[in-house]
């Protein structure tokens, strides 16, 4: 696991993940706008604005998702938990978080099934992008530390 996260890093992640959610939440408000307005609270202006309750929404959606992650990827409170487990609780509770959001805040409805089908479908593929670029991320990492210590030991014999 990880070093303690500060909260630079932390606001870094939250604004990161709003500034790529609000741009994502824009272009759908301009291409479903109008035709999701009567189903949907993100599109109550149809494809003309995003409103500012759905923006501070998601905003505190993303701040909940940001704390969830460091709380599963660092040793703060869950001390003996292995990686696997880790991740999949992780995105267990995030996964509620959201239908929590949807339920409360009307973000899609909840009787329909169509929309929870799109929206797992939308989950799983994040999920395991994310999941990707993390693993080829942690890949090149440890790569560069591998370097390093060689690198270092090479020195050190000389």
């Amino acid at each position: 696991m990880e070093n303690r996260p500060t909260i630079l890093k932390f606001l870094q992640k939250v604004f990161v993940i709003y500034g790529i959610t609000t741009l994502i939440l824009n272009i759908f408000t301009l291409i479903f706008g109008d035709a999701a307005k009567e189903m949907s609270t993100i599109f109550s202006f149809g494809s003309e604005a995003l409103g500012v309750k759905t923006a501070m929404q998601f905003l505190l959606a993303v701040v909940i998702l940001v704390l969830i992650e460091n709380l599963f990827t660092t040793d703060i409170l869950i001390k003996k938990m292995k990686n696997p487990m880790r991740i999949c609780l992780m995105f267990v509770s995030i996964f509620a978080v959201v239908s929590l959001f949807v339920a409360v805040f009307g973000w899609f409805p909840t009787d329909l099934a169509m929309p929870w089908i799109m929206f797992i479908i939308c989950f799983a593929i994040s999920s395991a992008v994310s999941t990707i670029i993390t693993a080829y991320s942690e890949k090149q990492e440890n790569k560069k530390l591998d370097e390093a210590l060689k690198r270092f030991k090479g020195e050190e014999n000389e």
